[in-house]
């Protein structure tokens, strides 16, 4: 017969010390956060008995200079000896706890676990509980796994109040954290909003809990303060975010916030503080707020130093970011001015909100500003443009394209740019909440194609000038197209798209670089302009645009002497590429230098 005796694990206590403190807990501060859980887990075990009178209290007293021993009191339901056998006897022991009241809706302790990590900071823990009409137990364990579980006599019971004391004797090393200063910062920190009074018996005597700031007692004057007093500003407003299950505030930040920056949420589960710092229980667009939450129903992760991804979690997550909406929509109705104070500060953060939200869209849309060829207006001034003036809109897909189609647009055509972030996307948006306006991608050909030519007595004389444009600047791949636009006193306007411009970028690149690379580049070059079978090659477009409508243009085309029409053909090329904002390359400055020099030859010549 095979043996079926079994043999119980062996547990390495300080193994499973050091696996709490490295890989679980994210460090030793977190002992008064477990040793705070577990009492208020006791006393709201006993408040729930209705005893008469009862009023539940956790004192701590901290390493003094007369006192070497770290305590903390509290007079919440205590152990019997069975339940004290069953959660400090055996490390992770389960089975029995929630016929003990430690392990239903609304409590976070895990009171053996709880108190190993006491372990993290002391060498010895010393833990002494009394419930009513039991006998009182003393618990003391070692950090080598060692410990004594004893009952104490009738006499010795008598004198102990119901409640638990757990005495820590601090590890040399993590003495500090034991101190006052040390405790009441951390016990601030995790427990200042619990429903239960905490007082630091120290030399300050110090009272750590606080009404929380979402309370609904809370007014808003005084939540203002808080959020001052948390940023270091006067926050832009408090959204309040209470809800089933939740209760919070967000406070609206003062400043322009970046949407990679992170925020520090502090985010509260039962009054207990479980996460502070970045939290993805708020939806990626609300960077522009900074949050205190406390929910009943989000479930802690095992360190309870962080949320559980579930169906609780993505109700709250949904939750908070209608709240935020509804308070922007609420300020769109009731504030206008201050939504555009809002939108000066977070102007990015509403442009994507507004993308992944059609009902905030349908208000916020109007309120959002665009770079257009008649400069920065709101989309709400873009629309009545068109409808009263009977504007053309087109968009511009990329900033240098918007540049280009600015110098050359048609007085009933409203370029829009949208080469930053969301613009594109939010300029497509216009007809869809404002039919019947319609918006169509501009085409820089296309502009060019439309644009009126000059006069049919002067088309001979223009079409000589664009020969001499595009024998002046052949090195430049730039071609002639002369035209007439405004305002006259723009002489000449440079045109290139983006497969024109990609070309000369791998041009500039071919003369910078290796003989070998070089090669590839050039072979890369010729195959993009190699028309396939049966289909003819797109040229890209690139040309010098002379306003005929301008006085020197006309002068130019009536000149005989090919130098100077070709000296100032350059500098005119020169001229527009600085207009548009383009950088000169290392060819263009060059050819700056040497039409500025042949100026300087002819004025000293024409002198002498």
């Amino acid at each position: 017969m095979q043996d079926s005796s079994r043999d119980n694990f062996q547990v390495d206590l300080g193994g499973v010390v050091d696996l709490l403190s490295r890989h679980i807990y994210s460090g030793p501060r977190v002992y008064v956060r477990e040793l705070l859980q577990n009492a208020v887990d006791a006393c709201t075990t006993r408040a729930e008995k209705g005893e008469e009178g009862y009023e539940p209290t956790i004192r701590i007293r901290p390493i003094t200079g007369e006192r070497s021993t770290f305590s903390l009191i509290d007079n919440g339901t205590g152990l019997t000896e069975q339940e004290a056998r069953e959660l400090l006897a055996t490390v992770g022991r389960t089975s029995k706890r929630d016929e003990f009241g430690l392990q239903r809706e609304g409590r976070l302790g895990q009171f053996g676990i709880g108190l190993l990590s006491c372990f993290m900071v002391a060498d010895e823990i010393t833990m002494i509980s009394h419930a009513e009409g039991s006998p009182a137990v003393r618990w003391i364990g070692h950090a080598d796994g060692t410990f004594k579980l004893e009952t104490l006599s009738p006499d010795a019971t008598d004198v102990i109040p119901v409640g638990t004391t757990v005495h820590l004797i601090p590890r040399p090393d993590e003495r500090t954290l034991l101190m006052e200063n040390s405790v009441c910062t951390i016990a601030e920190s995790y427990g200042r909003y619990l429903p239960i009074p905490i007082v630091v018996q120290g030399d300050k005597n110090t009272t750590i809990t606080t009404s929380p700031v979402f309370a609904k007692e809370t007014d808003q004057q005084h939540r203002l303060n808080t959020g001052r007093a948390r940023l270091g500003k006067t926050p832009f407003d408090v959204i309040d975010l209470t809800g089933t299950g939740i209760e919070g505030v967000a406070y609206v930040l003062p400043d322009s916030q970046a949407p990679h920056m992170s925020r520090r949420h502090s985010i509260y589960v039962n009054r207990m503080l479980v996460s502070e710092g970045p939290s993805l229980v708020l939806p990626n667009w609300a960077f522009f707020v900074e949050c205190e939450i406390n929910s009943q129903d989000l479930e802690p992760t095992a360190s309870r130093e962080a949320l559980m991804d579930d169906a609780a979690f993505a109700a709250t997550r949904e939750h908070i970011g209608e709240r935020i909406k509804s308070w922007l929509l609420n300020l769109a109705m009731t504030k206008p001015h201050r939504v555009r104070e809002f939108t000066a500060i977070h102007d990015l953060a509403l442009r994507e909100l507004c993308l992944s939200d059609a009902d905030l869209a349908e208000t916020m849309l109007s309120l959002l500003t665009l770079e257009t060829s008649r400069g920065r207006i709101t989309i709400g001034e873009i629309t009545t443009l068109s409808l009263t003036e009977d504007i053309e809109l087109q968009l511009a897909t990329s900033l240098d394209d918007f540049r280009q189609l600015t110098a050359i647009a048609r007085k009933d055509v409203l370029i829009i740019n949208g080469g930053y972030i969301h613009d594109s996307d939010l300029a497509r948006l216009i007809p869809v909440h404002f039919p019947p306006l319609s918006v169509t991608t501009a085409d820089l050909r296309e502009s060019m194609d439309v644009m009126e030519l000059p006069p049919l007595a002067d088309i001979e004389k223009s079409r000589a000038l664009d020969a001499e444009v595009t024998e002046s600047l052949k090195e430049f791949n730039i071609k002639g197209a002369t035209r007439v636009f405004d305002p006259a006193d723009v002489p000449a306007v440079v045109i290139i798209d983006s497969k024109a411009q990609a070309s000369r970028d791998r041009n500039e690149t071919q003369g910078a670089t290796t003989d070998r690379w070089a090669d590839i580049l050039a072979t890369v070059d010729n195959s993009l302009s190699r028309p396939t079978t049966n289909i003819p090659a797109e040229q890209g477009l690139s040309a010098l645009c002379l306003n005929w409508n301008n006085a020197l243009v006309r002068q130019l085309s009536n000149t005989n002497d090919q130098a100077v029409v070709s000296r100032t053909v350059r500098l005119l090329y020169v001229q527009a590429l600085l207009s548009s904002k383009r950088p000169l390359r290392a060819k263009e400055r060059a050819l700056l230098n040497d039409s500025l020099a042949d100026l300087v030859s002819l004025s000293l010549s024409s002198d002498i």
